[in-house]
């Protein structure tokens, strides 16, 4: 169920068309949201004056071409509005059109270097007011949460306001997939809930990734064996980006604290179990013994169990090596039968790790 889950928001999140629906009534979202889309009318003034003041002096800015543009923008909002924007001051800052080709080309963490290079400089430059730089920069969030670089991401998310850029919706969706794939499950439901304040008026894509993230997220709980195989999945993309520094590492530290808290836990239900049946077995016997023993004519029969259970040692907090072979065995099936072959490996080497040193 997981697995299906996740791919199918993998097919979502590599989608980039954009599919919009009808405006609703924002009278009475207004009153129930506690975000709105920004005025549609203000946004293109903003940019037409932009566009005035950066237009090349030998062709500049008509009264006709500023008709189009607003013709072309004022009936759209969300992500539309956002590109259209970008784009329209891409042609007249050579800073923001060098950023959006390293955009359309290869972005990943080899050329991660570079985009953030891009973005500098346009972070740089006076002549762009600090509305275009939030959009800019959202745009480049984006770009970086389609190809996994959800670090790199949310670093800028969480700084943008909402009212700062022109898509609203698309900061919040995109700091909520960044939260999902990072397991920051409380921060994640509380963006989600944020952004579905006005799911009449989102994307049909983002409504639907949104309802799919909040049904995937909701039930993780700390140290399940869920959690242990979401954190492996993060570390095997770091690894993937060639991400090895200490970040990793503690990552990879914490799975095996997990792993082996998960064993512990294993262990003593089975040890409880063992001495449950145990003691049923026991007073089984007692009950067939005094089943089976003649009584005398004048004694009351009452039948009772002695009451007594034998006492067993539970294991220290590693304790793995008290189990004998074939119930260590089991317990090692149990604990991985949910996780991906392919992680084996690491819990090979925490059990080699835990024969070196079993203290």
């Amino acid at each position: 169920m997981r697995a299906s889950i996740s791919n199918s928001m993998a097919m979502f999140l590599l989608v980039t068309a954009s599919t919009t629906t009808g405006w609703s009534s924002d009278s009475a979202l207004r009153k129930a949201s506690s975000w709105n889309w920004p005025d549609n009318a203000q946004v293109l003034g903003n940019l037409g004056r932009f566009l005035d003041s950066a237009a090349p002096a030998a062709t500049p800015k008509t009264e006709t071409s500023n008709g189009f543009l607003r013709a072309e923008l004022e009936s759209v909002r969300g992500i539309a509005l956002l590109e259209g924007i970008v784009r329209a001051a891409s042609q007249h800052d050579l800073s923001i059109n060098t950023l959006l080709s390293k955009l359309e080309g290869n972005v990943s963490a080899e050329t991660q270097p570079e985009i953030e290079n891009a973005l500098s400089s346009v972070l740089a430059n006076g002549g762009i007011p600090d509305w275009l730089k939030a959009d800019v920069q959202l745009l480049v969030c984006r770009s970086y949460v389609q190809n996994a670089l959800y670090d790199e991401a949310i670093s800028k998310l969480e700084r943008l306001p909402l009212d700062s850029v022109s898509d609203p919706s698309t900061l919040l969706f995109h700091l909520a997939i960044c939260q999902h794939h990072l397991l920051q499950r409380d921060a994640c439901v509380e963006t989600l809930r944020k952004l579905l304040e006005r799911e009449i008026d989102l994307p049909t894509r983002y409504a639907i990734t949104a309802r799919l993230m909040e049904a995937d997220i909701k039930p993780l709980k700390e140290d399940s064996l869920d959690e242990i195989s979401r954190l492996m999945n993060d570390v095997e993309r770091r690894l993937a980006h060639g991400r090895t520094g200490k970040l990793v590492r503690d990552k990879q530290q914490a799975i095996i604290d997990k792993l082996d808290k998960s064993i512990d836990q294993i262990e003593q239900q089975m040890q409880q179990q063992q001495q449950q049946q145990q003691q049923q077995q026991k007073q089984k016997q007692q009950q067939q013994n005094d089943s089976s023993k003649p009584m005398d004519q004048s004694e009351i029969a009452e039948v009772k169990g002695p009451g007594e259970v034998d006492s067993k040692d539970v294991g220290n907090s590693s304790g793995w090596g008290n189990l004998p072979p074939a119930q260590r065995q089991e317990a090692l099936q149990n604990m991985t039968k949910d996780l991906p072959s392919h992680y084996r490996d690491v819990i090979e080497a925490y059990f080699k790790r835990l024969a070196t040193n079993p203290k």
